[in-house]
């Protein structure tokens, strides 16, 4: 028969053995998606006569499908670590109650042999109220893990629309699972940030056209002020053996009004395969660049996207193409003012000038947009170097003084007529102004 102070102490919601049940079930899904992968990539050795245009377009058509059932299978696994962690949770609150109940139980057996009673039960209820509250306390996290669950399974599931250029699929928007490697990459990265001793330099955009999101993000990373704005947005997730295995980055609920929405929160655990990386030591060395802060921002980028890596102008839209002062004010919360140059009036006023001037010496993080593409002469590495400015595209300004404007090119290099340049070059200001179409300029 329960006591009186053993029946005050509440059971912890949820059945352990069921979750634990799930978990494996969720585990074998995943199991079975890297079997589809295969069984994918295995198909293209039935028709191994067959070559041309169609072959390739198939393919093509393979790799993607098979990486999308990679991507779902981490999902999956990512899934089932989620509810094994709520599992493990709800087991030691069981454990934890029932040793309270213990204790409990103990009190009311002090409580039945006493003389009186009635009074040995009031002279008990301190220590009684000590172990109810310390059961509350505990059902309360309990009930706090499977809300932390629930919402990470409904942020893990993520399938990555297939990008269309001209009616056709392409590559570009295809996404591959984390490895270990990159996540060790991508915490070093963030303790960096936190610091401030991130080193911006490097960023090679891929083939999705979102410079206008990058740009802005490498301005911002050019400051210890702005890595810290950056590393903000960042937490690790972990799964059930405390291991990294994703991010949460939080972005605007509402993209398309990022001052007025509020915030969301993304689970990233891939990233664009041909997206944004990272070279600090520059392409000229021959290293591979690698996955970077920069990849995983622009992966949670995409995923409040219902189009993922289409064009903005998409039904549902996506990331390809967009405005750096949408991108300033995503990072930093806080409007960004855009300065057009006036091709009229031959460029910028001095008011303008001075306005940019004294953003670039109070190290406010600043991009700038071309208008067509142009060959231009430009300082690179203190040489004059005929370089190819690209149409429309979105350049991290480094620094402006009375001499002229030294830009970023986000792809990590340049064209030029002598092949590739470095990313980092100066222009007169005659030329920045005959070339370029505006100057945005975010705050921190």
């Amino acid at each position: 028969m329960t006591g009186y102070f053993e029946s005050l102490i509440n059971d912890v919601p949820g059945n352990a053995d069921e979750l634990a049940t799930l978990a494996i079930q969720w585990d074998a899904y995943g199991i079975a998606c890297n079997d589809y992968a295969d069984d994918v990539a295995h198909s293209a050795r039935t028709a191994r006569e067959w070559e041309g245009a169609a072959r390739r377009q198939f393919n093509a058509s393979l790799t993607r499908q098979r990486n999308r059932y990679i991507n779902l299978g981490g999902d999956c696994t990512t899934a089932s670590s989620a509810l094994s962690v709520y599992a493990g949770a709800v087991r030691a609150g069981q454990s934890y109650i029932e040793n309270l109940r213990y204790q409990a139980s103990k009190l009311d057996e002090e409580a039945d042999k006493a003389p009186n009673p009635l009074l040995a039960r009031a002279t008990l209820i301190p220590a009684a109220s000590a172990l109810v509250f310390a059961a509350h306390v505990r059902i309360e996290s309990v009930k706090q893990a499977a809300d932390t669950c629930a919402q990470d399974l409904a942020r893990i599931v993520h399938i990555e629309p297939v990008q269309i250029d001209n009616g056709r699929a392409t590559a570009a928007g295809q996404m591959g699972q984390l490895s270990q490697n990159d996540i060790a990459q991508i915490q070093k990265d963030l303790d960096a940030l936190k610091d401030g001793t991130f080193d911006w330099r490097g960023m090679t955009q891929g083939k999705i056209a979102d410079c206008y999101f990058l740009a802005p993000m490498a301005a911002l990373a050019q400051t210890p002020e702005g890595q810290r704005k950056l590393a903000s947005m960042i937490q690790p997730h972990y799964d059930e053996h405390g291991n990294v295995d994703g991010y949460l980055v939080r972005l605007p609920a509402d993209p398309a009004h990022p001052d007025t929405s509020p915030a969301n929160e993304v689970f990233v655990h891939s990233k664009y395969i041909n997206g944004a990386m990272q070279d600090p030591d520059g392409y000229q060395t021959g290293n591979e660049p690698h996955v970077s802060v920069y990849s995983i921002l622009e992966a949670a980028w995409g995923q409040t996207h219902p189009g993922g890596s289409n064009r903005f102008d998409n039904n549902p839209p996506g990331i390809n193409f967009g405005y750096s002062t949408q991108a300033f004010s995503v990072f930093t919360g806080k409007s960004a003012v855009e300065l057009p140059i006036d091709q009229a009036a031959g460029g910028y006023t001095d008011a303008e000038r001075a306005k940019i001037l004294l953003a670039s010496q109070q190290h406010q993080p600043i991009v700038a947009g071309t208008k067509e593409a142009a060959s231009v002469y430009a300082t690179v590495d203190g040489k004059d170097t005929e370089i190819r400015l690209v149409e429309h595209h979105a350049y991290t300004v480094v620094s402006a003084d009375a001499n002229g404007v030294t830009l970023c090119n986000p792809h990590g290099m340049n064209y030029s007529s002598d092949g590739n340049a470095p990313a980092t070059f100066t222009l007169s200001w005659e030329d920045y102004e005959a070339h370029y179409g505006s100057t945005v300029i975010g705050s921190l």
